[in-house]
């Protein structure tokens, strides 16, 4: 009897742990931070609503999940789905009209982050610091030595802190262009609370933004920014692309360029001129990512289509021995369900640029997801006000986030000098994938893509590029899914053609008899 009732008991026990061991997350579920990303207004009309697509890039490549909602949408009890909360300020002249948001922050354990204006009284207890209104002034952005320091624009108001704790840590200071010269800190975190009175999306802002976000979360790391070309096309001058990627590879320089491409008409000679040079970029140290398309009347039904757009890109890629290691995209991509699932999903790297003036959404959720490394864009030209000794990029050794710095693609002899000129100026060691031990990965269609420490390969087989045109197995190409109502339509077609070719045939047949009849009345009989 006491053997069945212990025989019993284990397995009791077995089950319960069974139980909780499956219902645990996994490693990876349990790393991944959900963090909602809270904001007053999209100020469109000061071009603001860019500021927020920023932190929503920027926490992807942080490796946290981000949840974007409006204050005015916040439901009570929301938060407590999330490990972190920010609050974001984007037009400090209106009020946070939500006091169940503001009730469920003030209780709220987890991380909290208030970036911009109109910091509360109890915000700033919890930051055990006192608040301070700045009027009318410009500062300086400087690292604690003041050895690199940014310019930023006017400011009408600022709240900055004062008497902070000593176990605060600040990450940058603002100068005062004043005559006091006084300095106040520009990122401070306080045990799980942090602050940033001011957010660009470039500059040097942004590096210690990115630096006090980072460290916020638990996830700040050290990375050689990838030099990075954007905007090249199949209809870019494929000359200058050349002269520019051999520029590089004489230069030692290890680069990346973010490219589109077309899915039909890659017989033509201009295609295969465009293939060549995308080789020659991977033969020189330089590695490829393919930018999303322009889109244009999607809806949330139009998944299955730009899915297949997607396998034809990277299928004709293959095919010219053109190995893409990751996908480049506005960043908007990842806050739609669609794009995100039917395009993004395929490679674990991505490369993520600023929004074109008018995004496009198919079905936009502003669920982001994450990567296994999510690159932010930041252009080059942000940079340029950054100052020690010359006048470009002088600010950083790394990047506490992966960084990508972008430069356009230059269209003519003379832009590629001036790139050439701005690209001497700047004192970066660049990131080189070949050498770092990068390990990427594209499944897609009948194609998989994978990079490991400077070797391509296609369906797991080690691939050599070649100079000339491949002559390789054809890849079989990605069918679409063949609806009855186009089966239809193609058969409705086939009919009509018949019958076209049919009556065409009795109006021939009529003007012939017709031509005899009307001859044979003035025939003399």
């Amino acid at each position: 009897m006491k053997l069945k009732t212990l025989w019993r008991w284990g397995l009791l026990i077995v089950a319960l742990f069974s139980f909780w061991y499956w219902g645990q997350p996994s490693s990876v579920e349990a790393a991944t931070s959900k963090v909602l990303l809270v904001y007053d207004s999209q100020n469109v009309a000061q071009n603001d609503q860019t500021k927020i697509a920023a932190v929503q890039r920027l926490l992807t490549s942080v490796g946290v999940r981000v949840t974007t909602k409006a204050a005015a949408d916040y439901r009570a009890g929301t938060l407590k789905h999330y490990q972190g909360v920010i609050t974001m300020i984007n037009w400090p002249q209106t009020d946070l009209n939500n006091a169940d948001f503001v009730r469920d922050r003030q209780r709220f354990k987890g991380i909290r982050l208030h970036i911009g204006q109109n910091l509360t009284a109890a915000e700033a207890q919890g930051l055990q610091a006192k608040r301070q209104k700045l009027y009318h002034q410009q500062f300086t952005l400087q690292n604690k030595s003041g050895s690199r320091h940014q310019l930023l624009a006017f400011s009408e108001t600022m709240t900055t802190l004062t008497q902070l704790p000593a176990k605060a840590q600040t990450i940058g200071w603002l100068k005062s262009q004043s005559v006091t010269k006084k300095t106040y800190p520009y990122g401070t975190i306080v045990g799980n609370q942090g602050y940033l009175p001011y957010f660009s999306a470039g500059g040097y802002s942004f590096v210690l933004a990115a630096q006090t976000i980072a460290q916020l979360f638990g996830k700040v790391g050290h990375y050689q920014p990838l030099l990075t070309i954007t905007k090249v096309t199949p209809y870019s001058n494929m000359a200058v692309l050349d002269r520019l990627s051999r520029y590089l590879y004489q230069q030692s320089i290890p680069f990346a360029i973010s490219t589109t491409t077309v899915g039909s008409n890659v017989h033509f000679k201009a295609y295969q001129r465009f293939a060549r040079v995308l080789r020659n970029i991977e033969n020189r140290g330089g590695v490829v990512f393919l930018k999303t398309p322009a889109v244009g009347g999607v809806t949330a039904s139009s998944g299955k289509g730009l899915a297949t757009l997607m396998d034809n890109y990277l299928i004709q890629f293959a095919q010219n021995q053109v190995f893409p290691v990751g996908i480049s995209t506005s960043g908007y991509w990842n806050q739609d369900q669609v794009y995100r699932q039917y395009a993004l999903t395929k490679a674990d790297h991505i490369l993520l640029l600023p929004n074109p003036a008018s995004p496009v959404y198919a079905k936009q959720d502003n669920q982001a997801t994450t990567f296994k490394q999510a690159i932010y864009g930041l252009n080059a030209t942000s940079l340029e006000t950054v100052r020690q000794g010359s006048a470009l990029g002088k600010l950083a050794d790394d990047f506490p986030v992966p960084t990508a710095v972008t430069f356009t693609m230059p269209n003519s002899q003379r832009s590629l000098n001036n790139l050439k000129r701005r690209l001497s100026q700047l004192n970066y060691q660049w990131f080189n994938p070949a050498t770092e031990g990068t390990a990427t990965k594209i499944v897609s269609g009948t194609a998989t893509f994978q990079y490991r420490n400077g070797t391509y390969f296609l369906n797991g087989q080690a691939t050599t590029i070649t100079a000339t045109q491949p002559h390789t197995k054809t890849l079989a190409a990605v069918k679409p899914e063949e609806l009855w109502v186009n089966r239809f339509f193609k058969m409705q077609g086939t009919v009509l053609l018949i019958f076209f070719a049919i009556t065409f045939g009795v109006f021939v047949l009529f003007i012939f008899l017709g031509r005899r009849v009307y001859v044979n009345m003035f025939k003399r009989k």
